[in-house]
């Protein structure tokens, strides 16, 4: 039996024993489930009040002493079910103030210019956040890098965020090395992405960069996949110039 679910579903390791204990016991003193769980006794009445707060034991007295037994596991059900309403209740009350945090988030985001992200979770959330913030028809301007492109992984990352590009109607310009045509080619053809242009130079780099709006993405190729972010419109129009420079010299 799995009963690592019983930790996903929110139970800790002590209360998980003392609960399977219980169920092959049956109707328990407190001895018993000390010995057949090898939690202290110190603990297990704390514990077998929380599983009692949880719906899956129950207590009563019985000789002046506590007797404990297992609820139907069918109760699990019930207590996610409870969890479930808890989490829509704390998903309301987010959104609620989520305008307050937003105003909050904004009048700070001048401070916070420069930001170092690691690994492709950040990534995709540094890569969500260009999508919400661009609009159909803005343009996101893309200078491939020539290291770590060649990976599934990556391929596959990089794909999905131009699918996402796609599905909103933004617009990609795309400088990869001449080296890496035919693989470009492939991955972004003009069928499969109409709102993306690709043109080609010979230039070698272990970085890749995608500017948009006053954003400034420089991603960093290795062992483990990092980013630079920049927020500066002047950052950005500088490297928008740049890539314009490249692309009047580059080859379609």
């Amino acid at each position: 039996m799995r009963t690592e679910i019983l930790k996903e579903i929110g139970l800790t390791e002590s209360e998980t024993k003392v609960y399977l204990a219980l169920l092959e016991l049956g109707d328990s003193t407190r001895g018993e489930i000390v010995n057949k769980s090898g939690i202290s006794g110190s603990k297990v009445y704390e514990i077998l009040e929380k599983l009692q707060g949880k719906g899956l034991v129950s207590i009563y007295m019985q000789n002046n002493i506590k007797h404990f037994k297992p609820t139907n596991p069918k109760q699990i059900l019930g207590y996610l079910e409870d969890k479930k309403q808890q989490i829509s209740r704390t998903e309301a009350e987010v959104k609620s103030i989520l305008p307050n945090l937003l105003s909050l988030y904004g009048s700070s985001k001048e401070e916070q210019e420069v930001e170092l992200i690691s690994g492709l979770k950040g990534l995709e959330l540094i890569f969500k956040e260009q999508i919400e913030a661009m609009h159909k028809g803005d343009t996101c301007y893309v200078i491939g890098g020539t290291k770590g492109v060649d990976e599934e992984i990556v391929q596959a990352f990089f794909e999905k965020v131009h699918i996402w590009r796609r599905e909103k109607g933004i617009k990609t310009k795309m400088l990869f090395n001449l080296s890496q045509k035919e693989s470009t080619e492939q991955l972004y053809s003009s069928k499969k992405y109409p709102d993306t242009t690709t043109r080609y130079i010979q230039h070698t780099s272990p970085v890749a960069i995608n500017v948009y709006k006053n954003k400034t993405i420089i991603i960093i190729f290795g062992r483990k996949m990092s980013a630079i972010s920049i927020k500066s419109a002047d950052v950005a129009k500088s490297f928008i110039e740049y890539f314009n420079l490249l692309w009047t010299s580059s080859k379609s």
